[in-house]
């Protein structure tokens, strides 16, 4: 007789548990509103999980630029880590898809 492994539920995206606490995401998404074009380039690029020099090379810009950029991002977003950035940048994701999704 064999085993049947039930089947697992869905895997729900990181961003729906941020729904749980919404007014800590619309004060993410405003901090993100706040960000110049180049800030943004550079936090698509962290999202992404490249390092400095990769992303000096995609831009253009120096290293040192790219980590004074980082500690830009970080101080204007309230984050401490890498991991923080990454959480900051999928609550704004999440917000614009389900204001796309309700128009």
């Amino acid at each position: 007789m064999s085993y049947i492994e039930p089947a697992l539920p869905p895997a729900t995206p990181i961003g729906t548990t941020l729904k749980a606490s919404d007014s800590r995401v619309r004060d993410m998404v405003a901090r993100l509103a706040r960000l110049t074009a180049r800030e943004v380039d550079v936090m698509v690029h962290l999202a992404a999980g490249k390092n400095s020099k990769a992303i000096a090379v995609d831009l253009g810009l120096s290293v040192k630029t790219v980590a004074w950029y980082r500690g830009r991002l970080m101080a204007k977003l309230g984050c401490s880590s890498p991991f923080e950035l990454g959480r900051a940048w999928e609550a704004a994701v999440w917000n614009n898809r389900e204001k796309t999704a309700t128009r």
